[in-house]
């Protein structure tokens, strides 16, 4: 799943960078991509990451819930 993740946010990044210089400076990529469509893996992709309730350990992260109503 992570070599997939990455695949996707590589090509997510390459479409990305491709239509700013598009856009940007007027400059045609020479080959075709559909940043639509990489848009939406990319989008299931990290729906389906925020759907996993398997939560990984991160060594030297610490988290703590905090009650917004005692903040300020």
């Amino acid at each position: 799943m992570a070599e997939e993740k990455i695949k996707i946010e590589t090509e997510f990044a390459n479409a990305a960078y491709k239509d700013f210089i598009s856009v940007r400076f007027g400059l045609t990529p020479c080959c075709y991509y559909d940043l639509q469509s990489i848009t939406i893996k990319r989008e299931a992709c990290n729906w389906e990451e925020l759907k996993n309730e398997t939560l990984t350990r991160t060594e030297g992260l610490v988290s703590q819930a905090i009650n917004c109503d005692e903040v300020g």
